[in-house]
């Protein structure tokens, strides 16, 4: 299976105040988007939102849910701060876990934040390393870049926990 990445889908923002700062507003449709994800054979998504940022976002946790579920689309969900990254090593690699047993299933899995680019990016690092990908942050995060935009993994702490990770991993191998 495939790993993609993007912004929410649903997401609304700059609605009322236009365009701000040279960026247009934008007005998603949950609806479309999951259609969208369908046909392009995604069973799986993996939401590093919680649900203020959800809401703030214009498509509530309840809402985001049951239509997902109506979709046929599964959920994975780690709720990750803005510019922050995940609290636990081994909750995020529970979540590798159940990532790479979807993609050895044949599954396509999209991840996303608020925009596609520093949480979302910090998944997608991850799940590199845990894949054995590559073994090397510096790697994974170069493949993320490359494929996604120049921007992915937004902070130093994203690029921390990345390494950290991969430091994770390989002292659980050897263990």
């Amino acid at each position: 299976g495939r790993l993609a990445l993007s912004s929410c889908p649903g997401k609304k923002v700059r609605l009322h105040s236009g365009p701000l700062n040279g960026r247009a507003a934008i007005s998603r449709d949950l609806d479309l988007d999951f259609k969208r994800l369908k046909s392009f054979n995604i069973s799986t998504i993996v939401c590093c939102l919680n649900d203020a940022e959800l809401s703030y976002l214009g498509a509530p946790w309840k809402l985001y849910s049951e239509k997902a579920k109506r979709y046929g689309l599964e959920i994975l969900r780690l709720p990750i701060i803005e510019g922050s990254s995940p609290e636990s090593i081994v909750e995020v690699d529970r979540l590798m876990d159940k990532m790479v047993a979807t993609a050895k299933e044949g599954k396509n899995m999209l991840c996303h934040c608020r925009g596609g680019i520093g949480r979302a990016g910090l998944i997608a690092c991850c799940y590199l390393l845990k894949y054995g990908y590559t073994k090397r942050p510096s790697d994974a995060i170069k493949i993320v870049r490359a494929q996604r935009s120049p921007h992915a993994i937004e902070t130093r702490k994203q690029e921390d926990f990345i390494a950290s990770y991969s430091s994770w991993i390989r002292n659980e191998i050897k263990n």
